[in-house]
Formats: structure tokens, C-alpha cells, sequence
């Protein structure tokens, strides 16, 4: 009679099996589902700052003049449901809403409008999406306003001078002098808009350190000499009897001139 053995299974090597199986199968589920989360929420309200919306500002890049007027407007992509632009400038001092979209160039003691070709850079901002917020400080109610998008457009402001005048102090025109007497000239300059120069409003401000507003020469240096004093006037000496000459203010390709009349 011949007997035959029992074989027991391999528990050990059929549960590690099953094991590295099971790993197997749940790190495929979990990369399965981290790749299907990905962002829940859908952007779809216009109002939501994460929903895309481009504002491209068109106006003007550059102002040259006091009180000078710029108007601009914002193209939006996509169409947006609220067509109510509100308008704003990062520096209403220096560029003040007037009307907007429409903003005017001021000047403020504080940091007055620039002589060119110094400049100050400002913003002009295209608000959509306005959203009130009331919160309690101090015992009080304090309202703020935010906006869902916000278009930005850089703007330079300056003072461009186009015209410069000489006057002898008070008008463009000057008394004969006898020999070694003193004249004291002056020079104004004007924006295209006819303003004076913002930083030297008044007749007699003259600064005695700064770019000379003008250069003064004497066409004749043997009639009349010339020495600047300050940053806009100079004092004329007449030298010699009987002569007549010209006190030539320069200021780039601008010019303009006094006669001197020697007794």
C-alpha cells in the first residue's frame, strides 16, 4: 500500500503575494485619483478676480504742459456685464480726475510739476467689479471699496517750455544806461498752454542753485557785459558811451533778446 503526503500550501509566500498585490492595486487607485481631482471650482463668474479678464488703457503716454487735459478709455476682453468704468490716478495731486475718464495735470507745493526733462511717473487705473465692504473700527462703520479687476496704464507728466521772454525787470524793454551802470534782466518761460513754469510762479523767484532756465550772452562784450545771477536772470553793465548791443537769452533752440543802449 502506498501513502501519500499532504502537502500544506505556502501560506507565507501566497499572502506576500497577495499582499504586494493589494499594494499594487491601491497605489494605482490612488494615482488614478489624484490625477482626476485637479480644481474643483469652475471661474465662470465675471465678478470672481480669478475669472480672466484683460483691460488695455488707450491715451495719451506723455503730457508736457500745466493744466493739460488727457482722456482715455479700456478696451475689455471678454465683454464684461457691467459696463461701468470707474476711473482713478495714482497721484490726484499732480493729475487730478476731471470728469473721468478725463484727468488734468495740477502741481502741488509739496512736488510740483517738473521742469522738463525732468519728469514724475503717475497711474491711471480702469476699475470694473465694485464690491462693498463695511467694517467695524473703533466702535464705527467704515466702508471700503474693492474691485474685482483692475487695468493699469503709466503715465509721465513734465513741463515742456516752448517760448522764453526777457524783461528789464518789469517789461520787455529796457532805459538807456550810462557807462558802468547796471541793468537786472529776467527770463520767464511758457508751456504750450501759455502757463509759466509751475516752479517759479512768482515774478521774482529766483533760486540760486538749479538748471539755469536760460544762458545770457552779450553780442557785443565790448558795449555790455553779462553775468548770470540765479538760475533765471543776470545783471548787465554797460562798458563803453555811444554803443548799442543785444542781451541774447538761449534756452536749446529758443532765443529771445534785449536792447542795450549805452549813453
Amino acid at each position: 500500500m502506498i501513502r501519500v503526503k499532504a502537502m500544506r500550501p505556502d501560506l507565507t509566500r501566497a499572502r506576500g503575494t497577495r499582499v504586494v498585490a493589494l499594494a499594487g492595486a491601491a497605489a494605482l487607485v490612488i494615482g488614478i485619483t489624484f490625477v482626476a481631482c485637479g480644481d474643483p471650482y469652475l471661474h465662470t463668474n465675471p465678478y470672481d478676480p480669478a475669472f480672466p479678464v484683460e483691460i488695455a488703457i488707450s491715451g495719451p503716454d506723455t503730457l508736457f504742459s500745466y493744466s493739460q487735459l488727457a482722456t482715455y478709455s479700456a478696451q475689455i476682453t471678454p465683454v464684461f456685464p457691467d459696463t461701468a468704468v470707474e476711473w482713478a490716478s495714482s497721484d490726484t495731486d499732480n493729475f487730478a480726475p476731471s470728469g473721468a475718464p478725463t484727468f488734468r495735470v495740477s502741481s502741488v507745493d509739496s512736488l510740483p510739476l517738473p521742469l522738463y526733462p525732468k519728469t514724475i511717473a503717475v497711474s491711471v487705473m480702469a476699475l470694473l467689479g465694485q464690491e462693498d465692504t463695511t467694517l467695524g473700527i473703533n466702535g464705527s462703520a467704515v466702508r471700503s471699496h474693492n474691485w474685482s479687476h483692475v487695468g493699469t496704464k503709466n503715465v509721465i507728466l513734465t513741463q515742456r517750455v516752448v517760448r522764453i521772454q526777457l524783461r528789464c525787470p518789469d517789461t520787455h524793454a529796457c532805459d538807456t544806461l550810462a557807462a558802468g551802470a547796471t541793468w537786472s534782466v529776467w527770463v520767464d518761460g511758457y508751456d504750450a498752454l501759455g502757463y509759466q513754469i509751475v516752479t517759479l510762479a512768482s515774478a521774482t523767484a529766483n533760486p540760486a542753485t538749479g538748471t539755469p532756465i536760460a544762458t545770457f550772452v552779450a553780442r557785443d562784450t565790448t558795449v555790455a557785459s553779462v553775468a548770470p545771477v540765479g538760475i533765471r536772470a543776470a545783471t548787465v553793465t554797460a562798458l563803453k558811451s555811444g554803443g548799442t548791443t543785444w542781451i541774447v537769452a538761449m534756452r536749446d533752440s529758443l532765443r529771445d533778446s534785449l536792447q542795450v543802449v549805452v549813453r
